[in-house]
């Protein structure tokens, strides 16, 4: 199993248009039911102030499934540490063995949540006098640089 941290899937994965349309194609696949998607487990820790979530989905068709994990702990800021991480398991779709553990801390989600966005903008938008689209569309936090 290959391990990837943070700064590599940062330099590997980027906002541009092919990854807009694989997760435009991602959605249109959710939408029409052939995804398989478990509901969030969710296992909260109150002594901590913290939580994690574990999310899957498989498309079929694809060679790989992921599984993520997404923690949250609120107290970490007082330790040096920050409050939210997490990181991905590529698995392989036909036999269920682990391709890639992504140490990403959310970078993934952010990249997907910022390409999300904008296909929502793009799809409320209103045409204007001049056949455009135009939305405002505004994300605070780490998804403001990713989203503009």
């Amino acid at each position: 199993m290959e391990h990837y941290q943070e700064e590599a899937i940062r330099n590997h994965v980027t906002l541009c248009d092919d990854a807009l349309i694989e997760i435009e194609e991602a959605f249109k696949k959710l939408h029409s039911r052939t995804v398989s998607q478990p509901p969030v487990i969710r296992v909260d820790i109150p002594e901590h102030r913290g939580e994690a979530d574990i999310k899957t989905a498989y498309i079929p068709g694809l060679s790989t499934f992921a599984i993520k994990v997404s923690c949250g702990f609120f107290n970490n800021p007082s330790i040096g540490l920050p409050s939210l991480g997490g990181l991905m398991l590529a698995m392989d779709a036909k036999t269920g063995v682990p391709k890639a553990l992504l140490a990403d801390n959310g970078y993934l989600t952010d990249v997907r949540t910022a390409l999300a966005g904008a296909i929502a903008a793009d799809r409320l938008a209103k045409k204007n006098d001049f056949n455009s689209r135009r939305i405002w569309y505004w994300h605070a936090g780490p998804l403001a640089s990713k989203s503009a």
